[in-house]
Parts: C-alpha cells; structure tokens; sequence
C-alpha cells in the first residue's frame, strides 16, 4: 500500500549537502526517498510563489523512470543523491512564457523560426547534475546536449541562486551554452531585473600548458573557469499610485551568433527585446491614436455611405410604391369606366324594350279601334 511522504526537517537544517542546497529559502522541506511513497504526496500547498521540495538518496536511475510524475523542475546531484524540485509560481510561468512569445515573435519576422529548436524546460544530463532550465534555445540543424541560450527565472528565489543556476548553465556547459538570461521578479517591491550573461572565456573552453619538453597540452576539462560576464542589465521599476513603470538600460540583445552559432544573412541580425523609452513610448502612442482616428473615419465614412444607401434604397421603394398605386388607381377607373359602360347599354335595353312595348301596345289599340269600326 503506498504511503505518503513526510517531512525530516527543512533545508536550514541539513548538513553536508556542500553549496548545492545554499541559496534556497530556509523552510523549504526535506524528504528521504522512499519507493513505497506516492511522488505525488511532494505537492505543497498552493501558492503564487515559487515553491520547493528536497529529496534526499534518490537514486540516479529513478530520475528518467520517475520524471513524468515528479512534481516539478528537476535540479539533480548524482554525487549527492538530493533532488531538488522547483514548482514554478504564476509570475514565474508568465515571465517566461512571455519572454518566449517575444522571442518566437522576433523570429518569425525574421524568418529564421524554423531554424531554432525550443527545448523548453529540457533536461540536460551531466556527470556533475541533471538539470531543467526554465526555457532554452538552440539551432534545430544541430545534435547537441546544451542549448545555446538558456533562461532562468526567479520570483521567491534569492538573486544569488538564479545568478549560481545560469553560471552553472555556462561553465557546466564548457561554453555551450553561449548566453544565459536571468528574470529576477523582487517579491516585496515587484521591479523586474533581467540580466544577461555570456562566458568569461572563448568557448570552448581549452586551458593549454606547455611542458618541460616545449610541447603544448591542451586540457579541455578544466575545473574552475571564470565567473560568467554579466553583458547587460535592465530594471522595470513598478510604478507607484498607478503611474506607468519606469525603464532602466537601453535593451536586451540576444545576438544571432551566439543563438544559431552562425553569421546573419540578408534580412537577417540580433533578437532585440528593446525596452521602450518615454518619448518612444509617446511617439507610437500618437501613432497609435492616428492610426484609430483614420479608423474611426473609415468607419463614419462607411456608415454615412451605408445611411445614404438606405435612404435610396427607401426613395426608391416609395416611387415604387407611389407607381404601384397609380397602376392600381388606373386599373380602378378602367374597371369602373366599364361599369358605367355596362350600366348604360343596360339601361339603353331597357328603354329599347320600353319603346318596343309602347309600339306593340299602340299597335294592339289600332288593330282594335279597326276591328270596331
């Protein structure tokens, strides 16, 4: 009978988990991996926020067996045996989501969306960790284990744990992974930080030392490559008492090279995400406004146009109507031109019959007065 999970303690108080567990919020809970408990028991309780769970001696070869019904993002330390899961909260998906669109919008006008495989939340197995970023991109013509640019969000995660997951993402990759994004969301405040990042070496990463002899030795596994190079930054300030946001930075660019690892052709450059400034802002918002204006009068011109139709339209109903009416006036007076007609020949009979009567009468009385006489 299968059992559910119950809590050992919380992350403040585990010890020997290294760095993997820094950075995560104190009361996030702690469970021992028991085959015999339902996965689905991990589920906390509903929140907006980012939600987290731990879960200590998991076997390596449970992951992929178990990875449809875990109930979450999987961040994995073989080494360790502890699985943390990441329940994404609204405004994390939103983020993310939306950064997608934008992206997928910027291709298509580019005509390169087919060119560009969305891995989405893909894991990326390594001897060091398995890993689900938020979202990740890379060429679709290209067999590879990393992405090129992948994307980190965080809303009740601190800074310093979004900035340790997207370094992972560059230096765990050697430098394949060419950019990595940072969607910082400031819980108390509700500014918005987004960063991005690039390897603080030329990748790949190749760490060569010459011998006594004067032969070079190129070491392509090396252990401590530099932090990665935050490139830009860009704060959106929440506005206060309903005013609009306020934008800091010029714009995010992903560059076309560093996503499709190729120089740009004809019609072809960098995915820009260019936060709008306030005189941008007001010149497409008068643009906006005469673009509805002309609308507006396309409409009252069609209306007017639709008004005059009807108004013809009933004119020439009513000179029917008026024609149909001295159709029927004429017929009327024809039909009674007959009638007269009819009642005079009657009465033209009926005085022929008089007539005749009269004569035959006279005609009797003469017959008579002779046969007297």
């Amino acid at each position: 009978m299968p059992y559910a999970y119950q809590s050992e303690g919380v992350v403040s108080e585990e010890e020997g988990a290294g760095t993997f567990l820094a950075h995560l919020p104190s009361d996030t809970p702690v469970y021992r991996y028991d085959k015999q408990c339902v996965l689905e028991s991990l589920y906390p309780p509903f929140s907006v926020e980012d939600r987290f769970v731990v879960l200590k001696h998991f076997p390596a070869g449970r992951l992929a067996k178990h990875e449809e019904e875990l109930p979450g993002r999987c961040d994995y330390s073989p080494s360790l045996q502890i699985l943390i899961l990441t329940m994404p909260g609204q405004p994390h998906e939103e983020a993310a989501s939306s950064f997608e669109v934008i992206l997928i919008i910027l291709a298509r006008e580019m005509k390169v969306y087919g060119r560009i495989a969305n891995c989405g939340a893909t894991r990326v197995d390594n001897p060091d960790r398995s890993k689900q970023a938020d979202r990740s991109w890379k060429p679709a013509c290209q067999e590879r284990e990393f992405p090129t640019v992948a994307l980190e969000v965080g809303f009740s995660e601190t800074t310093a744990k979004i900035e340790k997951d997207i370094a992972w993402w560059i230096n765990g990759s050697k430098g394949e992974v060419r950019m990595g994004i940072t969607i910082d969301i400031k819980r108390r405040s509700h500014n918005i930080e987004i960063k991005s990042w690039t390897p603080a070496f030329e990748p790949p990463l190749r760490d060569i030392h010459i011998t006594t002899g004067g032969r070079q030795v190129i070491n392509r596994r090396i252990t401590n490559p530099p932090p990665p190079r935050m490139v830009q930054r860009i704060l959106l300030r929440r506005g206060r008492d309903g005013s609009s946001p306020t934008i800091e930075g010029d714009s995010l660019t992903i560059p076309f090279r560093a996503l499709l690892l190729d120089a740009p052709g004809e019609g072809e450059g960098d995915f820009p995400s260019k936060p709008k400034k306030k005189n941008e802002k007001k010149k497409e918002k008068k643009k906006e406004k005469k673009k509805e204006k002309k609308k507006e009068k396309k409409k009252e011109k069609k209306k007017e146009k639709k008004k005059e139709k009807k108004k013809e339209k009933k004119k020439e109903k009513k000179k029917e109507k008026k024609k149909e009416k001295k159709k029927e006036k004429k017929k009327e007076k024809k039909k009674e031109k007959k009638k007269e007609k009819k009642k005079e020949k009657k009465k033209e009979k009926k005085k022929e019959k008089k007539k005749e009567k009269k004569k035959k009468k006279e005609k009797n009385r003469r017959a008579r007065s002779m046969q007297q006489r």
